[in-house]
């Protein structure tokens, strides 16, 4: 008798994920990359996408007002290159930055180090804000 209760008691905590295709799955994490937030939206979770893009567009924003330096991918150095990731994480952001002529190169900038700071970490969390969509796609968290 006791087995049976058992047996039932697993049988209640088994929850299926809910199958996602991949394309979908690949579609929502390069929408997540590109603009922050927008893996929440298509998932319809409006009011968290706008919190989570308001907050990473802000702390870029604030990273190129403090003026910022960006990383480049062809220096020798590896902490370097991991920086030039964390910036590009943030996506068309990034691009857009490049596009109006934003280089970061003044590095005698009272706050460039916390500029290049706050840049890093906004592509850091939108990182982690796209594996949250994932986890949410996934069904792996509400």
């Amino acid at each position: 008798m006791a087995k049976s209760a058992v047996k039932k008691r697993a049988e209640e905590e088994e929850v299926e994920e809910p199958h996602v295709p991949t394309g979908v799955l690949i579609r929502l994490m390069v929408a997540a990359w590109l603009v922050p937030g927008s893996g929440h939206f298509l998932q319809g979770r409006r009011g968290r996408a706008t919190i989570l893009f308001g907050s990473i567009i802000s702390m870029f924003i604030l990273g190129i007002l403090m003026n910022g330096e960006f990383f480049h991918l062809n220096s020798p150095s590896i902490l370097h290159r991991l920086g030039f990731i964390g910036e590009w994480s943030v996506g068309v952001a990034m691009a857009v930055a490049h596009f109006f002529g934003y280089s970061g190169d003044d590095i005698f900038f009272a706050s460039t180090d916390y500029g290049t700071a706050f840049l890093v970490a906004a592509g850091m969390l939108n990182i982690l804000t796209m594996f949250d969509s994932y986890d949410i796609a996934m069904g792996r968290k509400n």
